[in-house]
Formats: C-alpha cells, structure tokens, sequence
C-alpha cells in the first residue's frame, strides 16, 4: 500500500474506499468485526486482509465468504481496468494512445469557455457546474498523476 494519502479515504473527506464501507455496513447490523480485520483494512496489503478476514472469530462464515467474495471482485475490476490501460498503450492506434490528452484538453477548453462565459454575463445552470468540476478535476488531476506515475515506472 502507498504511503501517500488516500484521497478516497473519509478521513481525507473522501466516500471511503469500498472495502472499507463493507465493513461500516457489516458493523452498521450490528455484528461486530475484530481488531484485527480492522487493523488490516486501514493499513494492510490485500494479503494481510484475507488473513485477518480467515482468522476473524467475530464473523460468522457467510459474512467472511461474502467479505472475500467482494474483495476478489474488487481486485479483478482493478486488474482488468490496468489490462485495459495496458492494451491502450501498446495499441498502434492514435486514438486510443491519445485519448487521455485530448480528455484534459476538452475540459480545459471547457472549463476556459464557462471562464469567459460568466465573465460576459452568460452564467452557466447552477446544476451543471459541481459535476463539471468533479469531472474536470477528476481527468486532469488524474492524467497528470497517472503522467507522473508512469514517468516514476520507467526511471
């Protein structure tokens, strides 16, 4: 696990990670989930999950298969995402190894045109603009990151 900050964490007033939200749903019933699963989950590696979750005398079976189950899920969404990524970058289309750039450029030029709209008067609907942030600052912030991650894989 990185040392970075998690922005997706509630602590870092993110919605929480889904892991960790199965688990407030599971305490939320009212069962309880051992320190050590809990230990795990805030701070441990895959594998050290599905060992507290295994070793967790607090749940029953079914709420550890089911832990398990959605944890594998997980993990394989986050595999085929990077397969997909990884496809992207060794295509000899230009589009698809374009794709990101032109994303950010199509939102820097929008978020440019609603710059230059409200300053001419011409305000945007009021609904419009929290989901044009969050998505502006969601394929800017993360191209460049994934930018910067990628620059770090290859030194």
């Amino acid at each position: 696990m990185s040392k970075r900050s998690n922005p997706n964490l509630r602590k870092n007033g993110g919605k929480g990670t889904f892991f960790g939200n199965l688990l407030r749903g599971i305490v939320k019933t009212g069962k309880s989930v051992g320190a050590p699963l809990l230990d795990a989950v805030t701070g441990g590696t895959v594998s050290d999950i599905v060992q507290a979750i295994s070793g967790d005398k607090e749940l029953s079976q079914e709420d550890k298969e089911m832990l398990l189950a959605e944890m594998q899920k997980d993990v394989k969404l986050e595999q085929e995402i990077t397969k997909r990524w990884e496809a992207d970058a060794k295509s000899d289309s230009w589009l698809s190894k374009n794709i990101r750039p032109l994303v950010v450029a199509n939102f820097t030029l929008l978020i440019d045109v609603v710059i230059i709209s409200s300053i001419a008067g011409k305000n945007l609907g009021e609904a419009y603009i929290p989901i044009l942030m969050t998505m502006g600052v969601t394929a800017i912030g993360g191209y460049f990151t994934l930018r910067e991650y990628g620059k770090s894989r290859k030194n």
